[in-house]
């Protein structure tokens, strides 16, 4: 029986990462080992690098299939077969064949070739895998038609992975090395973008780690092995379905987002029991954040977990804190004690439950006068006096006989200082004449009276009350400081929180005042400045916002009392004066800060202006003299009578003045539209608009285009949304800029495609390109990158484009041309039914007459 062949499949996140390479050189080295290499098919795109890298291996022959769109070559299976090779090369294993093979797909040649006993070697795009088929879609805007069925892939003997960086890949792209600039459509440029790169290259890479772990788990269970190898982190959030699941859900979350994990919720039920709807909740959020569902069923919890999660390889695990008291932990047992039992190598996260409070500044503690003891001490301690006194008492009476009155003291005197240490003050004293009534009626000679017939009985129970007293007061006292260092943490962190907000944030008066309000448990509270003879709201927190300082406490933030802070619907305290004084001080800098900051952003403007100003002079002053004095010198020459020109030379100065007044035209247009940017006085009246005729009127009001630039705009495309006139100027400026800056037997190329539900609009130069670091500097008024060009104008072309598509909701970006040069991509909507052809007449009409005064055709 024939052995099947090996199948060694390199996979790339795009084309250009070197998989045919890695291919080509693996079959050089194996025919160097003395092994038959034939290539059955290898696609080099006419890349020098790929086609070098084939060497001296033999290559079969392609067969040519006619089709109806003419002869097209594709690898011959059987004259392959007819080699018998040791080792076949086979790129793009998801190719579609051409009609007239002996199947539709390549990836089943590669099936015969393998049965056949041959080795084979292919390549494929991570893209063309039809699980991520329609994720890719949605990325890249494209949809593939040649896929390739998991399976296959996963049945490879060996999968390696091409791996290169985005911004490797695109500057490969942009020296050429992929495509060339001819053939690099709007489509393959979207695909070729930053994001587009890094999500298909973060595809590929976990498709590949999913087989790796999937090859591990067989390799473990083949092997008997149960241990967690913590090859890749699993984190297991325990499910309940109580109060606090979904904080329990997103810290478990954000732990595996940390750690790049898998999240896995578990909930451990019995037999009878039934998911309420909190766990459907929990269930539903868990989901949402990307995370697994599963049900184990169990009487131990504990021991279902720990059990769990050795299957699933956990390496940690995060549960909540439980909410049983003590009491019942010590009666029924933890789960966390219990699983520490069960469980090792595995991190064990306790999460201590949300508070009941709403989020941001709502959450701060309030400096409320706390009780210093809790409600279930105090609860407990009464319990204690009234019933557990009056019970050890009974007790005693029983064998009175047997113990004296010193330990009936002792131990009447334990149980009351029990009684204030844990109710306090009050409780300690009623416990202490409680108890000091019950030994005297019950145990001090004569009984059941309260007289004391002996002197040393006195004593006795004088110095049981008094230690009884003295304890009680004493924790009270720890209890009032205890207090008292709550409530100066409290303010410690309110003053400390106020800070960081006064010189972390942008404008801090909001959160200040805010934080202010909930603080001191206000109702509202706001800055109020002197407006006239009224008062108008500054920043203003909470319902109902004061409007004056008569509608609560009020506190002047200056010294004119022009400024007031109004607080409404609290308790001020004496103790809180300071704490409120301080609160007060730091609003008084944040409002100066506000003017200071007001004052900064005038002076900056008027920098700006200052420099834009010097640049006007500096750029105009050059670009009006030079045409001025053309025209100057053609019209004094032509006045003059004593100097005789002929036809020609009169039309050559003819035109000279035409050009150079062309020119002086196109600058005051610039300079108009600039001054409409800055000042927002653009009108916008976007609708359904044609794109070939837009391009069309734009080159033909730019100068020099004719015969330097081709259009590939097909009148298929669909129909965008932009204001046609804006657009059209926009187009202009940027293919004036593209001929100016390239060279003179070199043409721009202006093209366009529907890419991901939009049309992009490509404006592409060879020219010597523009740095990354300087491109956004070249959309700046007045900026030109060196003198090469005599027809680059003052450098407003490209901010005015950059302005007019702003303005459209359109979009505008720089990529590198393969091979040299820039290209300009504009990114317009695709027009549906909100923006119909006829859409906007009305409104189109109006503006008319105001459009042509701003925006001349031809300008």
């Amino acid at each position: 029986m024939m052995t099947r062949g090996v199948l060694r499949i390199y996979l790339g996140a795009a084309p250009g990462v070197g998989k045919t390479v890695a291919m080509l050189d693996e079959g050089w080295r194996r025919s160097q080992r003395g092994a038959h290499v034939v290539i059955g098919f290898v696609e080099t795109h006419a890349r020098e690098n790929t086609q070098s890298r084939i060497r001296d291996l033999e290559t079969v022959a392609r067969r040519c299939f006619d089709t109806a769109h003419g002869s097209v070559e594709d690898m011959d299976l059987d004259a392959v077969l007819a080699r018998s090779p040791d080792v076949v090369l086979v790129d793009e294993i998801a190719h579609t064949n051409a009609p007239g093979g002996r199947h539709t797909k390549r990836w089943q040649d590669i099936e015969v070739l393998l049965e056949a006993g041959c080795d084979v070697i292919s390549t494929l795009n991570v893209q063309h895998l039809e699980s991520l088929n329609d994720v890719v879609a949605k990325i890249t805007g494209h949809v593939e038609t040649d896929t390739v069925p998991d399976s296959v892939v996963r049945a490879a003997d060996q999968i390696e992975l091409v791996d290169m960086s985005p911004e490797a890949l695109r500057r490969r792209l942009a020296h050429g090395n992929i495509f060339p600039a001819d053939e690099l459509d709007a489509t393959m440029a979207h695909a070729f973008r930053p994001g587009n790169l890094g999500a298909l290259r973060e595809l590929a890479l976990l498709w590949v780690a999913d087989r790796v772990e999937e090859r591990l788990q067989t390799y473990l269970v083949a092997q008997g092995i149960t241990d967690s190898w913590e090859t890749r982190e699993r984190v297991v959030v325990a499910l309940t379905g109580a109060a606090g699941g979904e904080h329990l859900i997103r810290r478990a979350a954000r732990i595996a987002g940390r750690l790049q994990a898998d999240l896995i919720g578990v909930h451990v039920g019995s037999i009878n029991s039934a998911a309420g709807p909190a766990l459907d909740r929990q269930r539903d959020l868990l989901g949402e954040l990307g995370g697994r569902y599963r049900e184990v069923v169990g009487d131990d919890v504990a021991l279902a977990l720990a059990g769990f999660a050795k299957a699933e390889k956990a390496t940690q695990l995060v549960l909540g804190a439980s909410a049983r008291s003590r009491t019942s932990q010590a009666l029924r047992g933890s789960v966390t004690t219990s699983l520490l039992r069960h469980i090792d190598q595995i991190d064990v996260h306790i999460i201590a439950p949300e508070a009941p409070i709403a989020p941001s500044w709502s959450s701060l503690p309030r400096m409320t006068r706390m009780t210093p003891l809790p409600r279930r001490r105090r609860v407990a301690a009464w319990l204690m006096c009234l019933i557990g006194l009056p019970a050890m008492t009974l007790a005693l009476t029983q064998i009175r006989g047997h113990v004296g009155l010193g330990s009936e003291l002792l131990l009447s005197l334990g149980l009351v200082v029990v009684i204030a240490a844990l109710g306090g003050l009050e409780t300690g004293l009623v416990a202490s004449v409680l108890a000091f009534l019950l030994i005297n009626w019950f145990f001090v000679p004569p009984y059941h009276t309260l007289t004391v017939s002996e002197s040393s009985n006195i004593v006795m129970l004088s110095v049981f009350v008094t230690v009884s007293v003295v304890v009680s007061v004493l924790v009270n006292r720890s209890a009032t400081r205890d207090r008292e260092a709550l409530r100066a943490r409290a303010e410690a962190g309110a003053l400390a929180r106020s800070a960081g907000t006064l010189v972390g944030a942008v404008d801090p008066l909001p959160e200040l005042v805010d934080q202010l309000r909930v603080t001191f448990a206000l109702d509202a509270a706001a800055v109020l400045e002197r407006a006239g003879d009224g008062w108008a709201v500054n920043t203003g927190v909470g319902e109902p916002i004061p409007t004056q300082p008569a509608d609560g406490t009020s506190l002047a933030l200056d010294p004119n009392g022009d400024v007031q802070l109004v607080l409404m619907g609290g308790a001020i305290g004496i103790d809180d004066e300071a704490i409120l004084r301080a609160f007060a001080d730091q609003l008084a800098l944040a409002l100066e800060a506000r003017r200071l900051r007001a004052d900064a952003e005038t002076v900056a403007s008027l920098a700006q202006a200052n420099v834009l100003r010097t640049a006007l002079l500096q750029a105009v002053s050059h670009d009006l003299r030079t045409p001025l004095a053309s025209i100057k010198a053609s019209v004094s020459g032509l006045l003059q009578h004593d100097v005789s020109f002929s036809d020609d030379d009169r039309e050559s100065l003819l035109l000279n003045i035409d050009g150079a007044a062309d020119r002086l035209d196109r600058l005051v247009a610039n300079l108009l539209d600039m001054s409409r940017l800055q000042a927002g006085a653009v009108v916008i009246a976007k609708r359904a608009v044609a794109l070939e005729e837009v391009v069309a009127a734009a080159l033909t009001s730019t100068a020099h285009a004719g015969g330097r630039v081709t259009i590939d705009v097909l009148e298929s495309l669909p129909l965008v949304v932009a204001d046609p006139a804006l657009l059209e100027r926009a187009i202009a400026n940027i293919v004036s800029n593209a001929i100016a800056w390239s060279p003179a037997d070199a043409t721009v190329r202006i093209e366009a495609a529907e890419v991901h539900g939009r049309v992009d609009l490509r404006i592409i130069d060879r020219g010597p390109g523009i740095p990354l670091d300087a491109r956004e500097q070249i959309f700046e008024p007045f900026q030109r990158r060196g003198d090469r060009s005599n027809d680059a104008g003052v450098g407003l072309g490209l901010a005015i484009a950059r302005g007019f598509i702003d303005s459209m909701g359109a979009t505008l970006e720089i990529d590198d041309t393969p091979g040299c040069g820039v290209t300009f991509c504009i990114g317009l909507a695709v027009a549906i039914n909100q923006y119909p052809v006829e859409q906007h007449r009305d409104e189109q009409h109006r503006v008319e007459q105001h459009r042509v005064e701003q925006y001349p055709v031809g300008s």
